[in-house]
């Protein structure tokens, strides 16, 4: 025990892991949560906590904002056309009315553009009219294709639709652009495979074993079965993780069984707080 607290020192304090909470911060739902108490209920290795904290990102809202403020600025001529309208992209409730909200926060003289997401408004748009649905991520673009299917049918075939999001993965994006739609798809920020995909056979940020031990707690707190959108991504909205992030960190007070012992984990940028 008090060999595992002078580890413990010396990664927190020696390591300057005072920086990440600096950065944890900003989400909304890490109040006093302990990296030091992640690391321990985890099981991980300092090393792989190190490599995920230097990996997260957290969107904060002026973040988000400025990312709004430059679709707007990218396709000003879109925007400023009167027969031009914006919704939310998915059900109401979900993220994409955030959006249309801190849009509206950016430009509150846009209020005229807004409608209701619903068949029945969508139905009511004139001839040759533009609609764009506002977003804030593009995962796997399942989700997103669903929808673009489910909207679809009530546009009129002179409607041009749009999608703008915050962020999203490129895989993400080429699936809804590959699909035979109107469909104009932009996002603001990519996560490539590369850098973000924590989890994925190209990502050299963690090593194989690393992968494997993340891959195991995945299906111990019932990641795998519940989410079958796991890409394991350290990244975080200040306001809620995606369901691409990494499971073990968004994750929190789920009941799991690990050796016969019954537990609860622990996440550190927990969802519900």
């Amino acid at each position: 025990m008090i060999f595992e607290k002078v580890i413990d020192f010396y990664w927190y304090y020696l390591k300057n892991l005072k920086r990440h909470e600096r950065k944890l911060i900003k989400y909304q739902g890490f109040g006093d949560r302990s990296i030091i108490r992640f690391k321990r209920e985890s099981g991980l290795e300092w090393k792989t906590i190190s490599k995920i904290l230097n990996s997260i990102k957290i969107l904060d809202g002026l973040e988000l904002r400025n990312h709004i403020r430059a679709i707007y600025s990218e396709n000003k001529d879109l925007f400023d056309n009167p027969n031009t309208y914006v919704t939310h992209f998915g059900p109401i409730g979900k993220s994409g009315a955030f959006i249309v909200n801190q849009f509206l926060r950016c430009f509150p003289g846009k209020q005229r553009m807004i409608i209701a997401n619903s068949n029945s408004e969508l139905s009511k748009l004139p001839s040759d009219a533009s609609i764009i649905f506002l977003d804030d991520f593009i995962g796997t673009g399942k989700q997103g294709l669903d929808y673009i299917k489910q909207v679809s049918p009530s546009l009129n075939s002179s409607i041009q639709p749009y999608l703008f999001t915050i962020c999203g993965t490129q895989d993400g994006v080429d699936l809804i652009n590959g699909y035979c739609s109107k469909f104009v798809i932009k996002s603001q920020v990519i996560l490539t495979k590369e850098k973000d995909h924590l989890l994925d056979p190209i990502n050299k940020v963690l090593e194989d074993k690393e992968k494997t031990k993340i891959r195991e707690l995945n299906q111990l707190i019932g990641i795998v079965d519940k989410n079958k959108y796991h890409l394991g991504l350290p990244f975080a909205f200040y306001y809620s993780a995606p369901d691409n992030a990494l499971g073990i960190l968004w994750s929190d007070n789920t009941k799991y069984v690990n050796k016969k012992v019954e537990k609860k984990w622990y996440g550190l940028i927990p969802r519900e707080y």
